[in-house]
């Protein structure tokens, strides 16, 4: 059996880990271990005691010199970086030339191929790069010809106990926009300015999934905004973290999530280089996506999705008792068989 490490450095992108350790721990070709940083301890999904290694927050030098030597120890024949950029991946990889293992890694920024010199750096021993949308992939090639490049849908997670604290009222209709709020990364504005509260369902609830109160968030003027159009009642946010309990809950509940990614807003031209975190979350409920025509990763993601144009948002939230009665995910990439395949094809052949 080949024995994978899968390492996370950073603070983030743990939902990512998790199919990649599923396909893995499923294959019985493959054994699989976690070294995951100590900042995600609080955030892990139930992983055998066995398999989970942790890494200091902060890495030093010697931190990862014990890394290195611990792989050895194990017999290690395969890593994959879960965020292949940044410094400590950059000095992970150049403190030892010589390595007994081949890298692969998770890129989640196109513009990292663009023009870092990090990631240059990065690139002369890590040279298999997986991407989590078809259209990242694509794009790929033109701007690093000579690196390879895989694809797989982060779109699994565990099933989660609902507490009954967040159980749906009956009847309620639930659109949730995952993330932080900030106007730079979703449309809000147009969002709000779609919305007239006489003629809303008085079902009809929009979940904000995200810190809406920090360094770069709005929330205190979305705040006002609800305050003063009288759009409260159909709205839920938090201004600090959302639990992971309430997060997953409301995800697994939705009756459709909605990235609010416009073209001609901030958030197109985001996410011409990096996919939304709200698809990962929607393909792992199946919950089908609002998306607007266009946009980045639309025609990708279609089949789990409704397209619509932005001036028809209005309209829109009148239709969704018709939306939901339609069908969703039911091409076959969406299965996790089919995303096993491709990951771990990739995977063997680097």
């Amino acid at each position: 059996m080949t024995k994978v490490a899968l390492i996370e450095f950073g603070t983030s992108h743990d939902e990512v880990l998790y199919p990649q350790y599923r396909f893995l721990e499923e294959s019985a070709k493959h054994e699989v271990f976690l070294f995951v940083s100590e900042a995600l301890k609080e955030r892990l999904f139930d992983y055998p005691n066995h398999q989970v290694f942790f890494i200091p927050a902060q890495p030093k030098r010697s931190d990862l010199i014990d890394l290195h030597r611990r792989l050895r120890q194990m017999g290690i024949q395969k890593v994959v970086i879960n965020t292949a950029s940044g410094k400590t991946v950059r000095n992970f990889l150049w403190l030892r030339p010589k390595k007994p293992w081949k890298v692969c890694g998770v890129l989640h920024h196109l513009r990292k191929l663009e023009g870092s010199t990090t990631q240059k750096l990065i690139s002369l021993y890590l040279k298999n790069y997986y991407f989590l949308a078809e259209y990242l992939q694509a794009k790929a090639p033109s701007l690093k010809p000579k690196l390879n490049y895989g694809q797989f849908y982060a779109g699994f997670l565990p099933d989660f106990p609902i507490d009954e604290s967040y159980r749906k009222p009956l009847g309620e209709t639930w659109v949730v926009v995952p993330g932080q709020l900030e106007y730079k990364r979703r449309d809000y504005q147009a969002l709000l300015d779609s919305l007239k509260p006489n003629s809303l369902d008085p079902k009809l609830r929009f979940i904000l999934l995200g810190k809406s109160k920090h360094s770069h968030g709005n929330g205190s003027e979305f705040e006002a905004e609800l305050k003063n159009r009288q759009l409260e009642h159909f709205f839920l946010s938090w201004d600090n973290f959302v639990p992971n309990e309430a997060f997953y809950a409301y995800l697994a509940q939705a009756d459709f999530v909605l990235p609010l990614i416009h073209l001609g807003q901030a958030s197109g031209e985001l996410y011409q280089k990096q996919i939304s975190g709200s698809w990962n979350m929607a393909l792992a409920f199946k919950v089908p996506m609002l998306i607007e025509a266009g946009s980045p990763g639309a025609d990708e993601f279609e089949d789990g999705a409704y397209l619509y144009l932005k001036e028809e948002l209005p309209g829109l939230w009148s239709k969704l008792d018709e939306l939901k009665q339609r069908s969703y995910y039911l091409a076959p990439k969406w299965q996790f068989e089919n995303q096993a395949q491709a990951y771990l094809d990739f995977l063997d052949k680097a």
